[in-house]
């Protein structure tokens, strides 16, 4: 299941509000489970500048993605399987990523689907 999702995932265009870094986990989810708990967020901003407003007000990356993760009931794991979510640290900055088959960590960037090696597991989720 995992890898059909990432192959459709990198023939999507990048797409603030829709299908970006954050998102894509709540897509993840939402394949998985049945439950979009990114509902109330999809369409509520459309450029980068409405992003950032949006994580400003959120608390960042990692408070939005812990708080959505929480109203589904993820459970919390310190040790990653494939198809594991989360937020890792990459070039300083909190990104939204699934962990792939591959042991990269696949997020959706303005250029597509990119594969991390992160400098920090921020906080990550069991699927």
């Amino acid at each position: 299941m995992l890898r059909p999702f990432l192959v459709d995932l990198a023939r999507k265009p990048f797409v603030w509000g829709r299908c970006d870094c954050c998102l894509i986990l709540a897509d993840w989810w939402m394949a998985v489970h049945g439950v979009d708990p990114a509902a109330d967020l999809r369409g509520a901003y459309g450029s980068e500048e409405e992003c950032h407003a949006l994580l400003a007000r959120e608390g960042g990356v990692l408070r939005l993605v812990g708080r959505l993760a929480g109203s589904v009931g993820a459970v919390p794991t310190t040790e990653p399987v494939p198809g594991d979510f989360g937020v890792v640290k990459v070039a300083g900055l909190h990104i939204g990523a699934i962990l792939a088959p591959d042991g990269k960590w696949a997020g959706k960037s303005p250029r597509g689907l990119a594969a991390y090696t992160p400098d920090k597991l921020v906080s990550i989720w069991k699927i």
